[in-house]
């Protein structure tokens, strides 16, 4: 049985959460200002990792819940804040019943 390949997780944001993603990330201009131009970069690294070997797990980032998960550990919404609840996310998916 092969091995599976590593997963890289990614942070995929929804068209209409985006303005308000924006808003309440603290590094906004690490981003691109339209959710389109986003949307291309994303794909792009998404190909990247793809092409490198690793499988993708796109993790949804909504704006309250990632207000919420901030907020319980005392951390500004940034870009490390991100990758690592899209690291969590991807580690601990939620149990499905």
């Amino acid at each position: 049985m092969a091995a599976s390949p590593p997963v890289a997780a990614l942070p995929w944001y929804d068209r209409r959460d985006y303005p308000a993603l924006l808003k309440l990330f603290s590094d906004p201009d690490k981003l691109p200002a339209t959710y389109d131009a986003w949307l291309e970069r994303a794909e792009g690294v998404e190909r990247q990792f793809k092409g490198a070997g690793f499988g993708v797990a796109r993790i949804w980032i909504r704006p309250a819940p990632f207000a919420a998960w901030c907020k319980e550990r005392n951390v500004s919404p940034d870009q490390a804040a991100r990758l690592i609840f899209v690291n969590e996310a991807a580690r601990h998916p939620p149990s499905r019943h």
